[in-house]
C-alpha cells in the first residue's frame, strides 16, 4: 500500500510541471502615441509582430499623460485603423478606450470598422475614464467615479446589443437606442473580445464579470490584488448567468524599462521611477535581469494572469523588445530551451 501511495505521489509531482508548461502565456506591447511619430509607432508594431508578440496596443488620450502636456499626441482610433492595415497577425486594440469621450454607438461603429480592416483582430479595450485634466481641457464632463462606472456599464450594454441584435432598442439612464440599424456586424462572432481595464472592487470588477472576456490589471495592483479581485469577478460572472466564467482572461499591464544583467540595474531603475512617478508606477516597472523579470511574472501567473502587456516608451528600442522576446517570453510558452 505504501509503495502504491509513493508511486502515485511521484506521478502527480512529475505531471505538475508538464501541465504548467502547456499553459501558453501571451505577451503584448503598448506604445503610447505621445512625443513620437506615426512612422515610429508603425515600425514598433511591425517589430513586435516579427518578434512573436501576440498583441499591440495604443492608448486613448488627446493630451500626453506623462511629461509635457503641450506635446504631441495622436488620436487613438484613427491611429488604430491605420495600424490595422500595417500589420497582419497581431491582435490590436487601445489600452483602454475612455468611455467618456464617445457615445457608445459611435464607438461600436468605429470598433467594427477596425475589426473589418484588421480581418478580425480587434480587441475592444474599454474603461470608465480617469484623466481629469484632459476632460477639463476639452470640455468633456468628468462626472463622479460612480457615474463614470455606471455610464461604462450602460455603454457595454449598448455596444453588445448593437453587435449581436437586430435593430436593438435601449432606454437607459445615460444612453438610448431606438430600433437602431447596425450593419455590417463585426467580423468576429458573436463579437470582438471585450477587455475592461480598471481596479475598482465596488463598481468596475462587477462589470468585468458581467461583460468582459478579459480584465486588464492596471499599474499598482500586485499579485495579491489580482487574486482578491478575481473572486469578485467570478461572483459577478455567475450572478449574470454566464457560462464562460472560467474563460475570462487576465492581462497585466507593466512598464518595460530595460533588460540588463548589470548588478542593481533593476533596483536603481525602480528607485528612479519612484522618485519621478511615485510608488504605484515604480511597482509595475520591469527592469534588470531576465531571471528577475521571470520571477516577477510568475507571481502574477500564479495569481491568475494569462497575458502580459508591456508599455515601451519612445524612442522605441527594437533591441529591448528583442531581448525581452528571446530571454523572458520563452519561459512562459513551453518553448525549447526556456
Amino acid at each position: 500500500m505504501g509503495t502504491l501511495l509513493i508511486a502515485a505521489l511521484a506521478a502527480a509531482l512529475a505531471a505538475a510541471p508538464a501541465a504548467a508548461a502547456e499553459r501558453r502565456i501571451e505577451f503584448g506591447i503598448q506604445t503610447a502615441q505621445e512625443d513620437t511619430t506615426w512612422e515610429e509607432i508603425a515600425a514598433a508594431w511591425q517589430t513586435a509582430e516579427r518578434l512573436g508578440f501576440d498583441s499591440a496596443w495604443a492608448y486613448d488620450h488627446l493630451i500626453p499623460i506623462t511629461g509635457d502636456k503641450e506635446g504631441p499626441a495622436l488620436e487613438g482610433w484613427t491611429l488604430l485603423a491605420a495600424l490595422a492595415a500595417r500589420t497582419e497577425r497581431i491582435k490590436i486594440g487601445l489600452l483602454v478606450t475612455g468611455n467618456t469621450y464617445r457615445h457608445p454607438a459611435l464607438l461600436a461603429k468605429a470598433a467594427t470598422t477596425v475589426d473589418h480592416i484588421s480581418g478580425g483582430r480587434l480587441v475592444l479595450g474599454l474603461g470608465a475614464g480617469w484623466f481629469e485634466y484632459e476632460h477639463e481641457a476639452y470640455g468633456f464632463p468628468f462626472y463622479t467615479a460612480k457615474e463614470r462606472a455606471e455610464r461604462l456599464g450602460e455603454a457595454l450594454e449598448v455596444i453588445t446589443r448593437l453587435w449581436t441584435e437586430d435593430h436593438p432598442s435601449f432606454d437607459g439612464r445615460y444612453y438610448d437606442l431606438v430600433d437602431a440599424p447596425f450593419e455590417p456586424k463585426p467580423v468576429q462572432r458573436p463579437h470582438p473580445p471585450i477587455l475592461i481595464g480598471g481596479q475598482g472592487e465596488k463598481w468596475i470588477m462587477p462589470l468585468v464579470g458581467r461583460y468582459a472576456n478579459e480584465w486588464n490589471v492596471p499599474l499598482g495592483v500586485g499579485p495579491a490584488g489580482v487574486a482578491s479581485r478575481l473572486k469578485i469577478v467570478a461572483d459577478a460572472c455567475r450572478a449574470a448567468g454566464r457560462r464562460d466564467c472560467d474563460a475570462i482572461e487576465v492581462s497585466v499591464f507593466l512598464v518595460l524599462a530595460n533588460v540588463s544583467r548589470v548588478p542593481l540595474a533593476g533596483p536603481a531603475t525602480r528607485l528612479g521611477a519612484r522618485l519621478l512617478y511615485g510608488s504605484r508606477i515604480a511597482g509595475g516597472v520591469l527592469a534588470g535581469s531576465p531571471a528577475s523579470m521571470r520571477d516577477t511574472l510568475r507571481e502574477y501567473v500564479d495569481a491568475g494572469a494569462t497575458r502580459f502587456i508591456v508599455n515601451v516608451q519612445p524612442p522605441f528600442d527594437a533591441a529591448l523588445l528583442e531581448r525581452f522576446a528571446t530571454e523572458v517570453m520563452p519561459a512562459f510558452r513551453g518553448e525549447p530551451g526556456a
